[in-house]
């Protein structure tokens, strides 16, 4: 009476599952494994890989696993016995991942300060070393669920994301996100997955959110971005510049009193980090006189010739101060 034969095949495969793990270990000598054109199996015994499947039927026996048929030959002195071993199996299908992340990071190599950034996409990746990916990788996975590989994929590909996001400045993120895309597809996060035998298909970034720049940004549509960028670009001289012009303006009556300025401290609790402009450039106090109206419009003049103010801007305001000059005559 020929003995009874286990067949073991991976069936009902999810669109999400990438590993399963045959539930039992007592393999049965003479067992069939059925690996499916689209999967391959490594077949594993005390943690150790005896042998990787390529699709096809698989008869356990003395050729295909020579090691371990000898070991318990000697041992068990019979081949009928049943023994420990694991066959893991892997889809060798496309698989899309998707990541999403809201988090602080500083944005290009000379930015001194942390900013948030809100990013959301997907991913797709493929087997193409399955021993690497076990010993690299999902081995250190508590269970082969699919939910359980899902999450430490998205979170592998978050942290290398995120490393690489911080190689660029948020002008090139908000401006050029295809370019960084491209970038970061072919980069590191290609390396790092094909060192655990995995390849990095695509990377498709759908939204990018910068809090911080699109405030400061509808705050004041003139001086928030070229603020925030001198921010980004670690370039001092230029935010205590764009204080200063902010200042001036509000002066003169052009700039809002919580405008771009008012932005400007909120960006220390923003950025997470400390941050006061060097210098101020404060209005008139109660024990200072006010700007005489000539000396408004040479100041006025001084910064349309330093280009701080456009042709537009210094017509309107010198029409302001001289109507304000013939009211007060009159």
């Amino acid at each position: 009476m020929p003995s009874r034969t286990n067949v073991i095949e991976w069936v009902n495969v999810g669109p999400d599952d990438i590993v399963w793990a045959y539930d039992s270990e007592d393999i049965r000598w003479g067992s069939v494994a059925v690996v499916h054109e689209y999967e391959t199996a490594i077949f594993m015994r005390d943690g150790k890989i005896y042998d990787v499947l390529q699709p096809g039927r698989h008869v356990i026996t003395t050729q295909n696993i020579p090691i371990l048929t000898r070991i318990y030959r000697l041992v068990g002195g019979y081949g009928e016995t049943p023994f420990k071993a694991n066959i893991i199996f892997f889809s060798l299908k496309q698989h899309k991942g998707k990541f999403g992340t809201s988090t602080r990071v500083k944005l290009g190599p000379r930015t001194l300060y942390m900013t948030e950034a809100q990013v959301f996409g997907e991913f797709w990746i493929r087997i193409q070393d399955p021993v690497l990916l076990l010993t690299q990788a999902v081995g250190a996975v508590p269970s082969f669920s699919a939910s359980d590989i899902a999450n430490f994929l998205k979170s592998f590909f978050t942290e290398l994301f995120i490393q690489e996001l911080a190689k660029y400045s948020a002008i090139e993120v908000y401006t050029h996100l295809e370019e960084v895309t491209s970038r970061i597809k072919a980069g590191t996060v290609y390396e790092a997955f094909k060192q655990r035998g995995l390849e990095l298909l695509d990377l498709k970034i759908g939204g990018v959110t910068l809090p911080l720049l699109e405030k400061m940004e509808k705050e004041d549509t003139t001086y928030g971005l070229p603020l925030l960028l001198a921010i980004q670009k670690g370039d001092e001289d230029k935010v205590l510049e764009i204080t200063k012009i902010v200042e001036s303006m509000r002066a003169l009556g052009k700039a809002p009193g919580g405008g771009v300025f008012g932005a400007l401290f909120a960006v220390p609790s923003m950025l997470g980090s400390a941050m006061a402009p060097a210098q101020q450039y404060p209005t008139s106090t109660p024990g200072q006189s006010a700007k005489s109206p000539i000396d408004r419009l040479r100041e006025l003049k001084q910064m349309l010739d330093e280009g701080l103010v456009t042709a537009e801007e210094y017509e309107k305001v010198k029409k302001e101060i001289l109507d304000q000059m013939k009211k007060t005559s009159g």
